[in-house]
Order: C-alpha cells, then sequence, then structure tokens
C-alpha cells in the first residue's frame, strides 16, 4: 500500500544490492550532486556525544528521495557497539516512507564509491591491482573492483596481521582475477596501476616512495595516506572537501600540520560529482598521477538505500507498518 512505512530490520537488507546496482546507484547519486549541488545537509555531517555515546548524522536529498544517516558509535570496554539506521521520506512533502539498518548497505556503499572513483580515475588498460586494508568493507571492495574495472587481472592484498589477509584471500570467491596476499605495503604497490586504501590507521601507512607511476590512488579509510602523496599527485580529488576537513587523510595532514587547509584547497582540481557530471576532467593523461580522498557523501547512502527499499518491496521482505489513522 502506499501508505505503508517500511522497516528492514538487522540483516534484511543483506544481498538485497548487488555490487554493480550500487556502483550505478552512487554513480547517478554523483552526477546528480555535480550538477545540482544542494543536496548535502550543512554542515555535511554533525557529531552529537552523548555520554560514551557519539551520534553522526548525515543528510541528504536526490529527486526521488530523501532523508538521514544516524550512527551511534559507542566503542568501549565491550568491543564495538555501533548502530548504524537510515530514515527516508518522500522529497514532496517529506512522509516517512522507511526505517532501514544499514550497515551492510553502508559498507557495500563504501565499495561502490572506491570502485566508481577507481573507474571513473583510473588510467585504461589496469591491469594490476592493490588493496590496503582486509576488514569487512575490504571484503565488498573486492567483487566491487571486478564489477567497475573487468581488465583487472590481479589484485594484491595487505593488511596489519598476516594471517588475517592470508584469510582474506582465502575467502575471495567469485572475481574474474588472482587475489594474493603481500608482504608488505611497498611490495603490494609495485607495479600497480591501482591503489585502494580502506584501514582504520592513525598515521599514515601509505608513502607516495610506494607508488608507481602513473597510479591512481583511492583513500577510503581513516589518516592513512602521507602527506607527500599529495605532492605526488598531479590531479587531487575528493567528494566533499568539507567533510575530508573532518575526517581521514585530509584532516590528519591539517591537524598533523603536513599541510594547511588552504594548500589542501589550492590543490584540488575536482570533486567526484563534477568529474561523474562530465563538468570537470578527472585524469587526462595515461601517466597522470591521480589522488582520490573520498570519505562518502551521504547522497551515496541515500540512493543505495531507496535501491535496497524499491528492492525489498518487490520482494516482500521487511516489515510493513500502515501510516493511516
Amino acid at each position: 500500500m502506499a501508505d505503508e512505512f517500511l522497516i528492514l530490520r538487522e540483516g534484511e537488507a543483506e544481498g538485497l544490492v548487488t555490487p554493480a546496482e550500487a556502483i550505478a546507484a552512487v554513480e547517478a547519486a554523483w552526477r546528480e550532486y555535480g550538477t545540482r549541488r544542494q543536496v548535502l545537509s550543512k554542515p555535511s555531517s554533525l557529531s552529537l556525544p552523548a555520554g560514551d555515546t557519539v551520534f553522526k548524522v548525515k543528510g541528504a536529498v536526490l529527486p526521488d528521495a530523501a532523508g538521514f544517516r544516524l550512527v551511534a558509535d559507542n566503542r568501549d570496554a565491550a568491543g564495538d557497539t555501533t548502530r548504524d539506521w537510515f530514515w527516508l521520506a518522500d522529497p514532496a512533502g517529506g512522509r516517512p516512507l522507511a526505517l532501514v539498518e544499514a550497515y551492510w548497505l553502508h559498507m557495500l556503499r563504501t565499495a561502490a564509491t572506491g570502485a566508481l572513483a577507481a573507474r571513473l580515475l583510473a588510467r585504461p588498460g589496469t591491469r594490476r591491482a592493490a588493496l590496503v586494508g582486509a576488514g569487512r568493507i575490504a571484503a565488498h571492495i573486492v567483487p566491487a573492483l571486478a564489477a567497475a574495472l573487468p581488465g583487472v587481472e590481479s589484485l594484491s592484498v595487505i593488511g596489519r596481521r598476516p594471517e588475517a589477509v592470508a584469510a582474506f584471500c582465502a575467502g575471495v570467491a567469485d572475481v574474474p582475477f588472482a587475489v594474493q596476499p603481500a608482504a608488505s605495503i611497498a611490495e603490494a604497490c609495485r607495479g600497480a596501476d591501482l591503489v585502494v586504501t580502506i584501514t582504520s590507521a592513525t598515521a599514515p601507512v601509505l608513502w607516495a616512495a610506494d607508488l608507481a607511476p602513473g597510479a591512481t590512488v583511492i583513500g577510503l579509510g581513516d589518516t592513512e595516506i602521507a602527506a607527500d602523496v599529495l605532492g605526488w599527485a598531479d590531479r587531487f580529488v575528493v567528494d566533499d572537501l568539507g567533510f575530508a576537513f573532518v575526517t581521514g587523510s585530509v584532516a590528519g595532514w591539517v591537524t598533523s600540520g603536513a599541510a594547511t587547509a588552504e594548500a589542501v584547497a589550492a590543490r584540488l582540481d575536482a570533486d567526484v560529482g563534477e568529474v561523474a557530471a562530465g563538468l570537470k576532467p578527472g585524469r587526462r593523461t595515461a601517466g597522470e598521477r591521480v589522488l582520490a580522498v573520498v570519505q562518502g557523501m551521504a547522497v551515496g547512502d541515500l540512493a543505495v538505500v531507496a535501491l535496497a527499499c524499491r528492492k525489498a518491496r518487490a520482494s516482500g521482505r521487511g516489515l510493513r507498518v500502515s501510516l493511516s489513522g
């Protein structure tokens, strides 16, 4: 029914959206962001501390959906008890549409974001890739790269714990390229056309000396990329510069004094919305060195969640609540 409010509880969104579908949804959202610009909450991310819990809120509007992501982050002695929910509404009038437990979808969106940035910015004929990080989001990145870059032939993986990396690589299935562990970041990146980082590092782990000429670096995680990679790059791209100053590698450069906010802004060549919409170039030549720091925008989450809700309604998944009195 038109007035039914959809609730997707914990685990019910898993598997609803494929990597290829997520990439397409994020690309459409990026194009919308590139052309309209007025699709993000201001500020683009808001943190609200409440005792041991920090609530993080990010909102966005697209032509067919509006909503916000609310993350309750409580990492105490008992471990990570993060809760991740997305509220979806009709942009024409604000009628509530859905409440979605979005942790799995958010991981997929992050992977789709990195894979799409790679497709837009990696040089033609990319064959060798490296993945720095072997956690839960990294597991989504492997099939997302396969969907975005069908020419990739090998992926080298490096993480903090060799045994975890070995298990990660052994667990990969149904991708058309070899996935193998590397002994070091330098080994993983040697000759790599594409390097994707997704770590929880609190200090840089990737340096310019690790990178091959003409490589593309996609940074998705925390303070993981050294400031000298900005100097190495011929092209520098972000998704949302304001949010980049709040968290991730760019924020790390500014906080540590390795770069000023003014210097970072002056080096910026484009944002991913402008590239996706064709308003600015990404990579211009095969030999260019490209750095993209893409922390993730709420428009991407919104697009993927809205798609999941449409598919859930079509398949009968989830709990339905009538909004009629």
